[in-house]
C-alpha cells in the first residue's frame, strides 16, 4: 500500500492533540527525537488506497524557532520528509493562529489547513467565508471537529489530493512592503548558493534577512561565507534606515499580513437576544417543540414554494373559488417568469432559423436544457437563502433539536428535518440538502429514499389522473399515492436499518450540532452559506443535467438506425418503451397503448409533467382527462399510473443530483431499482385490488 507522510503542525493550544488522537485512534507510536527528550507521536490511518502516516510536531508559533521544541518542529517543516504539512489554525481565534500557516505557505504549496474547534466558532460569535479564505491563501481549506469524526474524512480526501495534485511553483507571496527592495536583493545574493537548489529562493532571502541561524550555519558549513556575508550587511542597512530589528519587523508585516487575508472572510458578530432565548425554550418543550418546529417549516417552505412555483397557495385559491388569483399566482412565479423567458426565446430562435436537425438541436435540445436547469435556480437559491437564515440566527439546530426525537424513529436524525420538508416542493435540493448529515450511512439512506417523497412536480400528474376518473373518488386517489409515497418512505428506511443492523454496519445517527445562541442574521454571512449552496448546483449537478437534457433530444429525434426523425414513435426512445411494454399488457393495456403509456412513463424520467404532455401529443389532445379517454385507459388503470408516477424516479435531474451528491454510480443505480422495483409492485396490487372492486 502507497504510503503518505504529514507533518502535523500547529500553534500551541490549537487543538492539535485532540485532532492526532481522532485521526490515528490507538495506532500511536511514541519515541523520543533523536538527541533530545521531546517526544515524538507518530500515527497512522489508512484511508483511498493509502496509509497515511501522521507526525505530532511540537506546537511552534513560526518557522523561527527559539526553543527546543520549535526547533524540532521547524527542522522537520523544512527538511522536506514530509509529503503534505497540515497545519492547524484554531477557528475560534483565527487571525490569532494564522502566522504559522503563511510561514508555511511561504516555503511548500503541499499544504491542507484544518481549521479546528469549527462547532465553537459560532457560539463565538465568528463566522468565517471558507471559500473566500481558501482562494486567497491558496490552499485547502477544512474546517473540523472531534464533535464531528465525519469531517476527518473530507480532511483526509485532501491529504490526498493535494499529494497527488504534486508541488506547485505559486507559492504565497507575503507583501513586506518597504522591506521589499531588501529581500529582492538577498535573493539575487543567494541564486548563487547551494541552499537555492533545497529551498525558494524568495523563502530564503526572507528567512535570511531575518537572521535565521540555522540557514546562516548551512551557508557556513557549505562555506559560502561570502553570500552569508553579503545578506548580514543587507539586513544591518535593512535595520538601520528603519531603526527596527529585522525580527520585529518581519513579524509586524506577517501580522499585517493575516489580518489582510481574514479582511473580508471573516465576521465576528452576534449576541443571544433575549426573544431568541424565549423562543428556544418553547421549541425545546416535549410536545410544543416539534409542533412549533413542524409549523415553523412549513409556513418558510409554504412561502418558499408560492413564490417560485405558485404551490400550494395556488390549490388553496382554486379550492376557495379564486381561480383567477390562482392563475396569477402560477403564471408570476419564480419559476415560471424563467420558464417563460425561455419559451420566448426559443420562438425568436426557432423563427431566425429554418427548419432542420440544427434548428431542433438549438431549440429542444440546447435551449430547453438550459431552460430546465434555470428553472430550477430561483428554487434552489431561495431555499438557500431560507437556510443560510435559519442557519446563521441558529434556528436550524434548535429545530433539527427539537423533531430529533420524532425522526429517530424511522431511523434518521433531527439533521433531515429540512431535507425532508424541501423535497415535498422539490427533490433536488432535498437531496443536496441531505449533505448536513454527519452520518455517512443517514446520507446514503436518504440519497437512497428521500425520492420516495412526492414532488410538485407529481402532484401535477396525479391531479391530472385524479380528474379523469370516472367511477372513483379524485380527491381520495391523491390522498392514497400520497400515503402510499410517505409509508414507502418509513417503510424503506426501516428495512435498510434493519438490514444494516444485521450486518453490524448500522452507526446510530446522532445529533451532532453546535446551539449557538440566536440571533439576527448577518446579510454577508446569509450571502456566504446561500451562494457556497447555489455554486454547488450550477457547477455540479447543472453541468450533468444540461447533458441529461440533450441526452433525451437525442433519445427522441432519432431512430434506432440513426436517422433524424419528428415522428416520436419512431425514435430510440420508443423502441426502449416497446421493451417496457410487456410489463404493462398484463395490467389490461393493449399492445399499442402499452408502448404509448410506457412511452410517456420514460419520457417521465426527464420531467415528470413531460408524461402529461407525451400523452397530450399521442392523443392530439390537450386536456389530460379527454386524453385519457380517447386512450381508453379504465379507472383501475388510471390508479396503476397514479401510484407509479408517484413512487418511479422523479426525473434525471434528481438522479444527477444523487450521482454528485454521492459520487457513486452504484448508489444512483441501486437508487433507480429500488423505485422502480417497489413502484411497480405496489401499483400492481393497487390495480389489482380496484379491479376486483370495482369489477368484483
Amino acid at each position: 500500500m502507497k504510503e503518505i507522510t504529514v507533518a502535523l503542525a500547529g500553534q500551541p493550544n490549537v487543538g492539535k492533540t485532540a485532532l492526532f488522537n481522532l485521526i490515528v485512534g490507538q495506532s500511536v507510536e511514541v519515541a523520543n527525537w533523536p538527541g533530545v527528550t521531546v517526544e515524538r507521536r507518530e500515527g497512522f490511518r489508512e484511508h483511498g488506497g493509502y496509509r497515511i502516516r501522521f507526525v505530532d510536531l511540537p506546537g511552534t508559533y513560526g518557522l523561527t524557532a527559539t526553543s527546543v521544541d520549535q526547533v524540532i518542529a521547524r527542522n522537520f517543516i523544512i527538511s522536506g520528509e514530509a509529503d503534505v504539512t497540515l497545519v492547524l489554525v484554531d477557528s475560534t481565534i483565527p487571525e490569532r493562529t494564522m502566522y504559522l500557516l503563511l510561514e508555511v505557505l511561504e516555503l511548500t504549496s503541499k499544504v491542507v489547513v484544518a481549521f479546528t474547534k469549527s462547532d465553537a466558532s459560532h457560539s463565538a460569535g465568528v463566522h468565517i467565508n471558507y471559500d473566500l479564505l481558501e482562494k486567497k491563501v491558496g490552499a485547502p481549506i477544512v474546517p473540523v471537529s472531534i464533535k464531528t469524526p465525519d469531517s476527518v474524512r473530507s480532511l483526509l480526501d485532501k491529504i490526498i489530493e493535494v499529494h497527488e495534485r504534486g508541488p506547485s511553483s505559486q507559492l504565497i507571496k507575503v507583501d513586506y512592503g518597504e522591506l521589499e527592495p531588501f529581500i529582492r536583493s538577498i535573493e539575487e545574493v543567494v541564486r548563487g548558493s547551494g541552499l537555492a537548489a533545497d529551498f525558494p529562493t524568495r523563502w530564503l532571502a526572507v528567512k535570511l534577512i531575518e537572521g535565521d541561524r540555522d540557514l546562516e550555519s548551512r551557508l557556513l558549513k557549505r562555506g559560502e561565507i561570502d553570500i552569508l556575508e553579503k545578506a548580514r550587511s543587507i539586513r544591518r542597512e535593512a535595520e538601520e534606515i528603519l531603526k527596527l530589528t529585522m525580527p520585529e519587523a518581519m513579524a509586524m508585516k506577517r501580522f499585517n499580513a493575516v489580518i489582510e487575508v481574514i479582511k473580508g472572510a471573516l465576521i465576528i458578530k452576534g449576541l443571544p437576544t433575549k426573544g431568541g432565548e424565549r423562543l428556544v425554550a418553547l421549541l425545546y418543550k416535549p410536545w410544543i417543540g416539534p409542533l412549533l418546529s413542524m409549523l415553523l417549516v412549513s409556513v418558510l417552505f409554504t412561502v418558499v414554494f408560492t413564490i417560485n412555483t405558485g404551490f400550494p397557495l395556488n390549490m388553496v385559491l382554486k379550492s376557495i373559488g379564486l381561480s383567477d388569483l390562482a392563475g396569477f399566482t402560477e403564471d408570476y412565479s419564480l419559476s415560471h417568469v424563467v420558464s417563460r423567458c425561455f419559451d420566448y426565446l426559443s420562438q425568436v430562435v426557432s423563427s431566425s432559423i429554418s427548419d432542420s436537425v440544427l434548428k431542433s438541436l438549438i431549440v429542444d435540445g440546447i435551449i430547453n436544457g438550459v431552460g430546465i436547469v434555470m428553472a430550477f435556480l430561483p428554487l434552489i437559491a431561495t431555499i438557500s437563502v431560507v437556510l443560510a437564515v435559519l442557519e446563521d440566527s441558529g434556528l436550524l439546530p434548535v429545530i433539527a433539536t427539537s423533531m430529533h426525537p420524532f425522526l429517530r424513529k424511522i431511523g434518521f436524525s433531527g439533521h433531515m428535518v429540512f431535507p425532508i420538508a424541501i423535497s415535498f416542493g422539490c427533490n433536488v435540493p432535498g437531496v443536496v440538502a441531505a449533505r448536513a448529515s454527519p452520518n455517512f450511512g443517514e446520507r446514503v439512506r436518504a440519497w437512497l429514499t428521500i425520492a420516495f417523497i412526492p414532488c410538485q412536480a407529481r402532484l401535477v400528474v396525479v391531479l391530472a389522473f385524479a380528474t379523469a376518473l370516472r367511477s372513483l373518488n379524485g380527491l381520495m386517489l391523491m390522498a392514497a399515492a400520497y400515503a402510499a409515497a410517505l409509508s414507502v418512505f418509513i417503510a424503506v428506511n426501516k428495512s435498510l436499518v434493519i438490514m444494516y443492523k444485521r450486518r453490524k454496519l448500522y452507526e446510530e445517527p446522532e445529533l451532532l450540532l453546535e446551539i449557538p445562541p440566536i440571533h439576527g442574521p448577518i446579510p454577508r454571512v446569509v450571502w456566504w452559506i446561500a451562494w457556497n449552496q447555489v455554486k454547488h448546483f450550477l457547477f455540479k449537478a447543472a453541468t450533468v443535467i444540461f447533458l441529461a437534457s440533450l441526452a433525451s433530444w437525442i433519445m427522441l429525434h432519432y431512430t434506432p438506425s440513426l436517422a433524424y426523425t419528428d415522428d416520436y414513435s419512431l425514435s430510440v426512445g420508443m423502441s426502449i418503451a416497446s421493451i417496457a411494454s410487456p410489463l404493462l399488457t398484463p395490467l389490461g393495456f393493449n399492445e399499442d397503448l402499452a408502448k404509448f403509456i410506457g412511452f410517456a412513463l420514460i419520457v417521465g424520467f426527464f420531467a415528470k409533467e413531460a408524461v402529461l404532455s407525451t400523452i397530450a401529443i399521442v392523443t392530439g389532445e390537450e386536456a389530460p382527462a379527454k386524453a385519457l379517454s380517447v386512450l381508453g385507459v379504465s379507472d383501475a388503470q388510471l390508479v396503476f399510473l397514479t401510484i407509479f408516477t408517484t413512487l418511479y424516479v422523479p426525473c434525471i435531474a434528481t438522479l444527477v443530483t444523487i450521482y454528485s451528491e454521492s459520487k457513486s454510480l452504484k448508489i444512483t443505480i441501486s437508487s433507480i431499482v429500488l423505485m422502480m422495483v417497489i413502484a411497480y409492485a405496489i401499483s400492481v396490487l393497487a390495480y389489482a385490488v380496484v379491479s376486483a372492486l370495482v369489477h368484483p
